[in-house]
């Protein structure tokens, strides 16, 4: 009846002004802090096309929310935007006087912890183990010689971010 046109209006309205304010930013601020500038633009882009396919399933199973649950249908959205909040609270960094350099340190540094990866070096110093994944530390080493490579590209003037390649007079 006429109440549960109005909750559902409620909530609807409810739920979008909460989303903005809290998972509907992610993919332009979150994600923009947690990479190097060069990388930023492609997660940027994966996270997008990550928010828009979550939408569009939501959108997809709505009506049947809707269906089963009437005027409570955004109770499941709450729950996952409360549980949201637990997890900002709890687990995300907080980034205000941080460089983008240190919250990925502090990122891998937690990962790492809950990874169990170990602090142990190899014969390169910057690259550490993975407890009994050799694959993981073969992977570590390449990643780091690439981007030492880059750095070293970047300081003679040579990298290119992905655009046209630098002309060098002779």
């Amino acid at each position: 009846g006429y109440f549960d046109k109005m909750a559902s209006l409620f909530f609807v309205v409810t739920f979008v002004s909460f989303f903005e304010i809290g998972l509907g930013p992610i993919p332009w601020l979150i994600v923009a802090e947690m990479f190097e500038a060069k990388y930023v633009a492609t997660a940027m882009s994966a996270s997008c096309q990550v928010n828009w396919a979550c939408n569009f399933i939501v959108g997809l199973l709505f009506p049947y929310l809707q269906k089963s649950l009437g005027a409570y249908s955004f109770a499941p959205f709450a729950i996952v935007l409360l549980m949201t909040i637990i997890f900002v609270i709890i687990w995300l960094p907080e980034t205000k006087g941080t460089t983008p350099e240190e919250l990925r340190e502090n990122i891998v540094r937690s990962l790492s912890t809950m990874l169990q990866l170990s602090d142990e070096s190899t014969n390169d110093a910057d690259t550490s183990s993975s407890v009994g994944n050799p694959i993981d530390v073969e992977w570590r080493r390449a990643m780091d010689s690439l981007r030492r490579q880059e750095e070293e590209d970047m300081k003679r003037g040579l990298f290119n971010f992905g655009f046209q390649p630098i002309e060098q007079d002779g």
